[in-house]
């Protein structure tokens, strides 16, 4: 108990002297503008503080034994003295400072292993320790820092209540030396707890294993088909049987369709193929391999989108990886030093990515359903429930079975000093899917609850806006099929009005330019996450498809009698413009980054940026996709319609759905601080995340993805002919 008390004042004490004396070090934390004179801090720091700190650790060898907890902890604590083997590990198991603590390393790891085993550890009467997390807040002449701090707990402390008095009362003694503060309630205090089976376990566990049976029955099946039916059919006369093409897998992507020979693989007789070994082929590998790695294409495909949409994964999961890293870096100022590049903000303003999604999904929909209509003149009642189903289906049994996995299994397999505090706090998935798993499959998750502290599968919310736009986006298109003025006036009345909203809810609540430079923390709810704000650059996508429905084939055979010297004039002041508006999106922020502690920036500039950037970024991005698909891409189209983009592109939304909890998994198990610096560090980090992410990915999408894609284009065929 002394040694925890000391631990932990000795820590801050150095951090204080790090922020109120010439500082050696390259930590830059900035002291509030209201604290003028620091002569206060000075003083603290003087020849007196030696005394002081002596007579709060005397406090400590007084520690009262009150509860059987304190008196075990005193018990600990005494044994150093005679060398106790119980105690020495006790100690060593405990977060100490390490390296790095006048720099900003706030974290005090300890030993998790040493929690379960040697001397801590009575296999005889079942004595074991449990490892505890705190997390504690500190204020400094207004500024806040954080500690967290990770040892063993012994049986004794098991209530929680014991272990609150303890560190209310280590609190009120480090209250006493009047340097630093600390409201006790504020600190939070977890410990391991033996995570069961309980009814989503088995039920994931159910499901995850009902897909694997049906793949590798599946899979013999589509082996053993012709040998059966070979036997069957001997002396028969061979004929040819038609394979069904396949669908494609994507609402939003064409796929293409198997090779004549793949088509005419099989010889059998003229009766029709059961359909239960035609079902249970919709499973097979070699059928979902085949899809996945195709790259053969079609006249009519978007070819650039699937450079776009790799490229837009690949920053998203770079988005993620940062964010969930900065809690076990190892000293702040690395993070100050970032901050402080302007490159960085790619990372620390990444939000266009998620917008790049919206702008092709409301880009694909629209053309494809243009496609249809034009073909069939209009849509009957069925075709249009088929038209929503489709989507439904496709889109939610890959992502039940990445909620059950993330929100119910991961927590079973997770082990480190934080994994408790990851699962419970960090993320909430376990506790927000046990309470609202149902507002993710009818994909109302953004609304319920109305203020999430956590959420069951965190990227949900993206899903949630997509299916909302996706429901209310034939409205707009039939508009601009049949009457495109008054399709134009309503898709672009609606942006103005969403932009509006967006200002409005801006300037009332005082928030800043964009959510990472923001520290009101309400407004994750009040705009990131609603289809109110949201909805600006799919409306921006439909008018794109629209406009190349209508207008791109035309364009598209203008350009290719032009001279390539007036095409390089007439598409590089296009690039040239989007491009900088691109860049002013994300970079734009970076002055207002750098002033951060000086509060946010303007209200006019806040309301400027939340209500048009949106719009900026994808209306330049659609007209970027415009010119690769009318001729007038250059290199860059070359580069982002290459055929390997194919393969990749198909399993960006499996990507999408695993990758949070695989960095989850990763840092949970982590027993160690990061030190980023160097960035080759990060890099290889981040480059294992991405490859552990698609190599997922690939998985979900054979076993899951692709086979039911296979299984719901069957009916879908029926129902829209």
């Amino acid at each position: 108990m002394i040694f925890l008390g000391r631990t932990l004042l000795i820590c801050l004490l150095m951090v204080l002297q790090t922020l109120t004396t010439a500082n050696p070090w390259h930590l830059q934390l900035p002291v509030p503008s209201n604290i003028q004179d620091k002569q206060i801090f000075r003083q603290a720091m003087s020849s007196n503080l030696t005394s002081n700190i002596n007579t709060i650790f005397a406090s400590f060898e007084g520690f009262g034994n009150a509860t059987k907890c304190t008196a075990k902890l005193s018990q600990l604590t005494s044994g150093l003295a005679s060398f106790n083997p119980e105690s020495i590990a006790f100690i060593d198991a405990l977060g100490k400072p390490g390296p790095g603590v006048t720099t900003g390393n706030f974290l005090l790891l300890g030993n998790y292993e040493m929690c379960g085993t040697g001397a801590l550890e009575n296999k005889a009467t079942g004595y074991k320790y449990e490892n505890c997390v705190v997390s504690a807040a500190f204020t400094l002449g207004g500024y806040p820092l954080a500690l967290t701090w990770t040892g063993c707990s012994p049986p004794e402390c098991k209530s929680n209540n014991d272990l609150q008095n303890v560190f209310k009362q280590i609190a009120d003694l480090i209250n006493k030396s009047g340097i630093i503060h600390t409201d006790p309630s504020t600190w939070t205090i977890m410990c391991d707890v033996k995570q069961e089976f309980d009814v989503g376990a088995y039920a994931a566990v159910t499901i995850v294993s009902l897909f694997v049976i049906l793949v590798v029955v599946g899979t013999l099946w589509h082996l053993l088909e012709p040998i059966i039916i070979s036997i069957l059919e001997q002396g028969k006369d061979d004929t040819t049987i038609l394979i069904d093409a396949e669908e494609n897998p994507h609402e939003d992507v064409d796929k293409q369709v198997p090779s004549t020979e793949v088509r005419e693989k099989y010889k059998t007789s003229n009766q029709p193929e059961w359909l239960p070994g035609r079902l249970a082929k919709c499973f097979a590998l070699q059928r979902t391999m085949e899809t996945l790695f195709t790259t053969t294409t079609k006249p009519g495909q978007v070819l650039c989108l699937n450079g776009i949409r790799v490229l837009s994964i690949n920053w998203v999961v770079l988005g993620h990886a940062y964010a969930f890293s900065f809690s076990f870096v190892g000293g702040y100022s690395y993070v100050t030093e970032l901050i402080k590049r302007r490159n960085f903000m790619l990372v620390y303003n990444g939000l266009p990515s998620v917008d790049s999604f919206f702008a092709l999904s409301g880009f694909l929909v629209t053309y494809l359903l243009l496609k249809q209509l034009a073909k069939r003149g209009g849509l009957t009642p069925l075709q249009w429930i088929a038209f929503y189903v489709h989507r439904y289906v496709r889109l939610t049994m890959p992502y039940l079975v990445a909620m059950l996995i993330e929100g119910w299994l991961y927590r079973l397999v997770m082990t480190g000093p934080r994994a408790q505090q990851m699962t419970t706090t960090d993320m909430g998935s376990h506790k927000m899917c046990e309470q609202y798993w149902y507002t993710n499959l009818l994909y109302i998750n953004n609304f319920v609850p109305w203020k999430a502290t956590g959420a069951c599968l965190g990227q949900g919310w993206y899903l949630a806006n997509d299916m909302q736009f996706f429901l209310i986006a034939p409205l707009f298109i039939v508009l601009l099929f049949g009457t495109p003025l008054l399709g134009v006036l309503a898709t672009g009345g609606t942006m103005i009005c969403s932009a509006v909203s967006a200002a409005v809810i801006t300037a009332h609540y005082h928030l800043g330019p964009a959510s990472t430079a923001d520290t009101n923390q309400d407004e994750m709810w009040l705009l990131y996450t609603k289809p109110w704000i949201r909805i600006t650059p799919y409306l921006v996508g439909i008018l794109g498809g629209w406009f190349y429905w209508k207008w791109g084939k035309q364009i598209t055979e203008g350009v290719k009698t032009l001279p390539e010297w007036l095409k390089v004039m007439c598409a590089t002041p296009i690039w040239a413009v989007t491009a900088a508006v691109e860049y002013a999106v994300v970079f734009g922020l970076y002055d207002d980054v750098q002033n951060l502690q000086k509060g946010n920036p303007g209200e006019v500039e806040s309301v400027f940026y939340q209500s048009l950037a949106r719009i900026a970024w994808s209306l330049s991005l659609t007209i970027q996709i415009l010119l690769c698909q009318c001729g007038l891409g250059g290199f860059i189209n070359s580069l982002l319609s290459w055929n390997g983009w194919q393969i990749l592109s198909r399993l960006t939304y499996s990507v999408f759905l695993l990758h949070i909890g695989l960095i989850t998994v990763l840092f949970g198990q982590m027993r160690h601080t990061l030190f980023l610096n160097p960035d080759f560090e990060f890099a290889v980090f981040y480059l294992g995340t991405l490859a552990m992410s698609y190599l997922s990915a690939a998985v979900l999408y054979l076993t899951v993805e692709q086979p039911v894609a296979n299984l719901e284009g069957i009916s879908y065929r029926k129902s829209t002919k």
